[in-house]
């Protein structure tokens, strides 16, 4: 029969697979708002999954201590790795949060945000797979997938360190419209909290 601390460390596994699910799915879903960003259903599934996601880690973190109380020395190791891992991707919902919010203020259609559509997707993707990856490498101990998502990083690295370069030079020397100061702005912001995604994969 198992233990309370067994059946605790089996819970834990499991909040923390339907916590991976819910990230997930949030890059999908901001992914979507990249071709229509008027989709309120979206909007409010993104803010009811980061309260989720927000419950599950510190339900997970609850769990964590009860166990920590008296460890065996051979899941000290994986129990401290989940707790860990559960705070990263707490970090990364909290970021797409961030990039719904400046989604909803851009014009999709105008010709900024199309110029960088593209490469926006494309970190989106990068992140979203780097995100599968780690979890996936974590939960397998597959040390080469751990290795090629750290590497996925230099990547989204310069699809960031392109958007910050030709944003400016886009604009320099130009009068904007109010709407194309806030398209800038989110713009610049969402290639960042991308970016951190990416770091924190």
């Amino acid at each position: 029969m198992p233990t309370l601390k067994e059946k605790v460390f089996s819970r834990i596994t499991e909040d923390f697979q339907v916590l991976a699910k819910i990230v997930i799915r949030q890059l999908n879903l901001t992914k979507q708002l990249m071709d229509d960003n008027h989709k309120e259903e979206i909007y409010t599934e993104i803010n009811n999954n980061e309260r989720i996601i927000d419950s599950i880690e510190v339900k997970i973190r609850n769990e964590v201590m009860i166990v920590l109380y008296s460890p065996r020395a051979t899941n000290l190791r994986m129990i401290i790795s989940y707790y860990d891992m559960t705070a990263y991707l707490e970090r990364i919902g909290d970021l797409i949060l961030n990039v719904s919010h400046f989604m909803k203020k851009i014009a999709v259609d105008d010709c900024l945000f199309t110029t960088y559509k593209k490469d926006l997707l494309k970190m989106l993707s990068l992140t979203e797979s780097m995100t599968q990856n780690a979890i996936f490498a974590f939960t397998c101990e597959d040390i080469q997938l751990a290795k090629e998502t750290i590497e996925t990083d230099d990547q989204v690295d310069e699809l960031h360190h392109f958007i910050g370069q030709h944003l400016p030079t886009q604009c320099f020397d130009k009068i904007l419209s109010q709407q194309e100061v806030t398209d800038a702005l989110c713009i610049n912001s969402m290639a960042y909290n991308i970016e951190r995604i990416g770091d924190n994969a």
